[in-house]
């Protein structure tokens, strides 16, 4: 491993639990020592070949049973490029319908994750076709796009559960909001829209207004929901707040971390928050 390679791994641990499997149970047990679920997610995006494809299913089934085997607490997360669909939307399908299988077997709710905006359609009206018949299964829903709070409703609709993120990729501003102020006030559109009409969903946020906004409206609609934040990103008020609320830790781990890090650091207020953990060791 280069020194840049070295540099980019020391800040990328914060957010990212190692390269193997067995470095992110250790990490998922450690959470689930202070009372914090995990979602666990292989790293892997944009896969254009069945074979690249194929070795990341292997991975993904290989994190169910060690998850089922270790009793760890928590949920997985996976991206539709990653289990196939650039290659094709049947062979895609195909392979979500093999992993919800095993997770339903073991318990293990599969949340499937939102990648570019390309994507988003197909991305929706698989996980609704699947919803249908396993309901141990979750969508991430961006509050940047503009179109968010029309898919929430439609996924509301069928009783599907959503977990509600800002979202990190880029976007042009013809189909999402640009500055923080227009996502902030999206979210909470949304925000207000799930809790009107769903029962189950996770709010994934690390603004305290936000946090305190959902805990506040726990009480007013007399839900218990579910929270969510990043490894790494405001560690203590993530356990403070699993004292008394549901929460759950995104946990990725694998060789492909420079993408997901990447994003990561492109959201500043994140990186503020690494590099002062990062020096104050």
């Amino acid at each position: 491993m280069s020194v840049i390679d070295s540099l980019g791994m020391l800040i990328a641990r914060k957010w990212i639990a190692g390269e193997d499997l067995p470095h992110a149970i250790q990490e998922a047990k450690r959470l689930n020592y202070q009372k914090e679920n995990v979602i666990m997610n292989y790293l892997g995006e944009d896969l254009k070949s069945k074979r690249l494809v194929e070795q990341n299913m292997a991975q993904i089934m290989q994190l169910l049973d060690e998850m089922h085997s270790k009793r760890i607490k928590g949920s997985i997360a996976v991206k539709p490029t990653q289990t196939g669909l650039i290659v094709s939307k049947s062979y895609f399908e195909k392979n979500f319908s093999e992993i919800l299988a095993k997770a339903s077997r073991y318990g293990i709710t599969v949340w499937l994750d939102m990648e570019q905006y390309r994507f988003v359609s197909s991305t929706i009206n698989t996980y609704l076709k699947f919803h249908k018949r396993y309901r141990n299964t979750g969508i991430c829903i961006q509050a940047k796009l503009k179109r968010s709070l029309k898919d929430i409703e439609r996924i509301a609709k069928q009783k599907g559960m959503v977990r509600l993120v800002k979202g990190a990729y880029k976007y042009p501003s013809t189909i999402s909001f640009q500055d923080k102020r227009s996502v902030y006030n999206n979210y909470l559109r949304c925000m207000e829209y799930l809790f009107s009409h769903t029962d189950k969903f996770m709010i994934a946020s690390h603004d305290d207004r936000i946090i305190r906004i959902a805990i506040n409206s726990e009480k007013k609609y007399h839900k218990k929901v579910l929270f969510g934040m990043l490894k790494g990103v405001r560690s203590s008020l993530a356990a403070k707040i699993a004292k008394s609320e549901d929460m759950s830790i995104y946990l990725p781990y694998g060789e492909e971390w420079i993408k997901y890090s990447m994003r990561r650091l492109s959201e500043w207020e994140h990186t503020k928050i690494i590099i002062r953990s990062i020096i104050q060791g």
